[in-house]
């Protein structure tokens, strides 16, 4: 099921017209640029989170996992949310399994794990520990993220948070 979630995904990049000033990155090239973010989602981070983000991500940076009114943010907020987790969940890693460049975007498929230090999402405290998974499209424009579309399944998160 996973590989054809991202076997779609993978095509769907492909098949998407590129722009002109649109960058073909070697997969090498899109671990480098990646990588800095992802590490700022292994707790505990090392640095201030403004400055490390400004470095890996564009001005005009957004991150969306919709596409309603509030399920885009910009650079700012996704500074607060990044940095959230190191209260929310001081554990937290990221682990990049895969990743498949088709141009300037790069597809990762990602674990991440954690312990929530207090309640999360509603789900009281447990001290139980928690791995989902995460897709994520990065669009890399200069060498920095550009935008980013995410999914993570937090449902099953809560779901090992609660026992079940």
């Amino acid at each position: 099921m996973r590989r054809l979630a991202l076997a779609v995904v993978a095509t769907a990049l492909l098949m998407t017209p590129l722009s002109a000033s649109a960058q073909s990155l070697t997969e090498a090239q899109a671990r480098a640029v990646i990588a800095p973010w992802y590490a700022l989602f292994n707790q505990p981070v090392q640095g201030d989170m403004r400055t490390l983000q400004e470095q890996v991500l564009t001005a005009d940076y957004e991150s969306c996992w919709g596409y309603l009114s509030g399920e885009c943010w910009r650079r700012d907020a996704s500074i607060k949310v990044v940095g959230g987790f190191a209260k929310s969940i001081p554990d937290m890693k990221f682990d990049v399994k895969e990743v498949i460049v088709a141009g300037d975007r790069v597809v990762v498929r990602g674990e991440v794990t954690g312990t929530p230090a207090g309640d999360l999402f509603g789900v009281p405290h447990s001290g139980k520990s928690f791995r989902i998974m995460a897709i994520d499209i990065q669009t890399i424009r200069d060498g920095k993220i550009a935008r980013t579309y995410h999914v993570e399944n937090w449902l099953s998160a809560l779901g090992q948070l609660r026992g079940k």
